[in-house]
Formats: C-alpha cells, sequence, structure tokens
C-alpha cells in the first residue's frame, strides 16, 4: 500500500489529488482547515474506492499542527511514500497598495507552510525513499504585475524545491516543483485584492482555460512516477518561461505591456466613470 498526504485537499487542485490516487489504489491522508468538507471527502473517497483515507484537520502554518499530524500518520500508516504541499492562498495588488499584513499572510501560508511540511515530513520521507511535490505556480517562473506578494512566495517554493531536489537525491529522496498557470479551481474565493480588477482578470482566465484540476492531478501523479522536477501544465506559459531564460529582453518588453494593461484596468476601477 503506498501513502500519501495532500495538504489544503478538501477543495480545488487538493481534492482533484486525493481523488486521483484513490482511484489509483493509493491511500490518502486529507489535511486541510476544512473539517466539515474534508471528513466527508474522506468518507466518500473510502466508500468509493476501498483504501484507506482519513482526514487530518491542518492549518499549515502552525508547527504544532504540522508534528501532530505527522505523529498522527506515523502511528497509523508507520510511514509515508508522498507528500504534497499543496494548500496555498492569492492575493493581488501593487507594491504600495498591498498591505503588508496581506504580503505576510500570502508568505506565512505559501512559503511557510511548505517549508514547515518539509522540515516535519522529510524524516519520514527519507526513510521511505519517497516523493515530496510542492505547489508552486507559473507565477514562480514568470512575474506578472500587480502579483507581487504570489510571484514572489512561489518563486521562493521554485527555489526550495530545487534546492531540495539536489539536497535529498543522495537520500533517495525525489522532489517535484508543480507550476501550473490558470486552471479552473477555488483559488480566487479567498483572495486579497487592492481591488476588483485583479480579482476579474483572474476569474476570467480561469474560465477560459481549458485545462482542469483533473489534469492536473494526472499531470503530479505521472510526474511522482516518473521522478519528473519541473511539472509545467500549461503549453502557452511554459513558452513565456523558455522566452524569459532564452529572450529575456523580448520576455520583458511582454511583461511591461501586461503592466500597462493592468495599470489601465486598476484606473478604470478607481474611477468608473471614466
Amino acid at each position: 500500500m503506498k501513502r500519501i498526504f495532500i495538504t489544503g485537499a478538501a477543495s480545488g487542485l487538493g481534492l482533484a489529488l486525493a481523488t486521483y490516487y484513490s482511484a489509483k489504489g493509493w491511500a490518502v491522508c486529507i489535511a486541510d482547515i476544512q473539517v466539515e468538507a474534508g471528513e466527508a471527502l474522506a468518507e466518500k473517497l473510502k466508500t468509493e474506492y476501498k483504501q484507506d483515507c482519513f482526514f487530518i484537520k491542518l492549518d499549515v502554518t502552525s508547527e504544532d499542527e504540522w508534528h501532530n499530524a505527522a505523529a498522527e500518520v506515523g502511528k497509523r500508516w508507520q510511514g509515508l511514500d508522498c507528500l504534497v504541499n499543496n494548500a496555498g492562498v492569492a492575493s493581488s495588488g501593487d507594491i504600495d497598495q498591498l498591505s503588508m499584513k496581506d504580503f505576510q499572510w500570502t508568505m506565512d501560508i505559501n512559503v511557510m507552510g511548505v517549508v514547515k511540511g518539509c522540515y516535519v515530513f522529510t524524516p519520514m520521507i527519507k526513510k521511505n525513499k519517497g516523493t515530496i511535490i510542492n505547489v508552486a505556480s507559473m507565477a514562480g517562473l514568470i512575474h506578472m504585475s500587480s502579483m507581487s506578494a504570489y510571484n514572489a512566495s512561489k518563486a521562493a517554493v521554485v527555489a526550495l524545491s530545487e534546492t531540495m531536489y539536489a539536497e535529498l537525491s543522495a537520500y533517495g529522496v525525489h522532489v517535484g516543483v508543480l507550476c501550473p498557470a490558470f486552471f479552473q479551481t477555488n483559488l480566487t474565493e479567498n483572495m486579497r485584492v487592492t481591488d476588483q480588477s485583479g480579482l476579474k482578470i483572474a476569474n476570467k482566465l480561469m474560465e477560459r482555460s481549458k485545462i482542469q484540476a483533473e489534469d492536473v492531478a494526472k499531470a503530479v501523479y505521472d510526474a511522482v512516477e516518473n521522478q519528473t522536477f519541473y511539472i509545467l501544465t500549461h503549453p502557452k506559459e511554459k513558452m513565456y518561461w523558455r522566452l524569459k531564460r532564452f529572450l529575456p529582453n523580448v520576455y520583458f518588453s511582454q511583461m511591461k505591456k501586461m503592466g500597462t494593461v493592468f495599470k489601465r484596468a486598476n484606473e478604470s476601477s478607481e474611477n468608473p466613470s471614466k
């Protein structure tokens, strides 16, 4: 029996991952702050796929809750094969507009939530020569305007993952980093924004995406099986990343144009009569 621990698993991509892995015969631990939804999903998957599935309440910003989760997993499963640090939040706003409170909130969950998960579970993963998947974003590789906190947090997850990839290889541990662009999920439900234009743009991009959470979940599963490091699910955004690496001047020219578009959208939102 293979065992996987997924944070933020009660909804969105986490739910898709939990469902996909259950269907593949894995035992799944659903970790989330959404108790009712998490418990209901665990019961549903256990009944449907006849695999061990249980829920743990986890606030990823709490080191104590991380340690409690690891203790419970160790007691129930005596080990772990895969950790997916999926829980995350979104924020949008220019650097001089997004509050320091919201910037810190983004970093605490998106960066330190991942760091704490890796810190607590790595000893268990080492023993089983397992896999750690950290969920970043294409925002960790290419950086659009008006998303400084989100971009910085996801870039930090990419850097952490690259470090761990080299560091843990000697222990037989594989590390991967997932960098999807927009797809239909619930990320914007709790998104903190300085104006509604950022929220509208994000929702519009998600609605237009042809990629579903289930597609991303499959990509993660395949990456774990094939020990892929960069998990890039969106061809267009992958092209921008390559442009940044090989033709940086062209890339930054495109980013500046997008910055102008965001500026006009912000001004229109602030002055709707114009």
